[in-house]
């Protein structure tokens, strides 16, 4: 057997612990450095409040992505050192509101300062190693959060497979799609925000993006596109011409409504076209029905469905 030390993936877990101990304990040094008197783990609850004023612990938790009771725990915290007041809202009775007080408020300077110079700090690491941490980190955990390890290890491998995006797929995303909806029409505007920017304007809005992989070729894709809390638009479904045949639109279709459900949304809308009838009956066999739908900002649009989730 190796040592402990040459099992590389296979230690990922005590790695990441280690790591994070690692960060954290050098974070109480970095806050010591700017004067910014507060504990590393409550953070995300002061940037928060600096940021948007008083806030519910609902919203707070919501935002930050901690659960309820973690950010009641941090706001008690920092309630105890005087640095939090709290006050009904006037809009509701019921929802008590919590935000930074004058004494918190003297001390967002600092946190500023020490935002930019860690900014900086992670800039030159990402020289230094060749790999932005932030953007490694964030793409894992998308790629875990609904395929987790224990997933992968079952020795099921096939050809084509679906798996979330990352920054490789970025030309590959937007070529698809080029290629599909030039075949028919012109690119319009809103098809340019999504496919010049995907992190932006559909994954850092809490939008989905799957890929289609056949023996790691890209050869699909689709997306989902935030429209509400509980509404999205399932939007950017192309199909390579060398792939169509194999089922692989059917797949995506499939993962894409399983994945809305697994983040509990109550609604799948999608717009598309009459000419389009293999795609039309896609839709309607996972579930789709016709709707009359607002007013679209695509020209090329005629057609509505929805997909109501119980």
């Amino acid at each position: 057997m190796k040592s402990f030390n040459e099992l590389g993936h296979i230690a990922l877990g005590t790695a990441l612990r280690q790591l994070a101990a690692q960060v954290s304990k050098d974070a109480e040094n970095t806050y010591a450095k700017f004067g910014f008197a507060i504990e590393p783990k409550w953070f995300p609850v002061f940037y928060v409040l600096a940021s948007k004023g008083a806030d519910s612990v609902v919203n707070i938790a919501k935002e930050i992505n901690h659960s309820h009771v973690s950010v009641s725990k941090i706001v008690k915290e920092m309630k105890a050192r005087d640095l939090i007041e709290s006050y009904k809202s006037s809009d509701d009775s019921r929802v008590t509101l919590v935000a930074l007080n004058d004494k918190a408020k003297a001390m967002v300077p600092k946190m500023e300062k020490q935002c930019d110079a860690i900014d900086t700090a992670m800039r030159e690491l990402k020289d230094e190693t060749g790999i932005d941490l932030w953007e490694a980190v964030s793409v894992v955990e998308r790629h875990l959060r609904y395929r987790p390890i224990s997933a992968r290890v079952d020795g099921d491998s096939p050809d084509i497979k679906v798996v979330d995006y990352a920054p490789k797929y970025r030309e590959a995303f937007k070529s698809l799609n080029v290629e599909w909806i030039s075949k028919y029409w012109e690119l319009e505007e809103p098809d340019f925000k999504a496919l010049d920017d995907p992190e932006g304007y559909i994954l850092n809005q809490s939008g989905v993006i799957l890929i289609a992989l056949d023996k790691g070729e890209p050869i699909g894709c689709c997306a989902l596109i935030k429209q509400a809390d509980d509404t999205f638009e399932l939007a950017k479904m192309a199909v390579s011409p060398k792939a169509q045949g194999k089922g692989v639109g059917l797949l995506l279709g499939k993962s894409i409504v399983e994945r809305a459900k697994l983040m509990g949304l109550k609604r799948l809308y999608l717009e598309s076209n009459s000419v389009l009838k293999p795609a039309i009956c896609l839709y309607e066999k996972i579930g789709f029905k016709p709707i009359k739908g607002a007013s679209s900002p695509y020209a090329r649009c005629d057609v509505q469905m929805e997909l109501l989730f119980k």
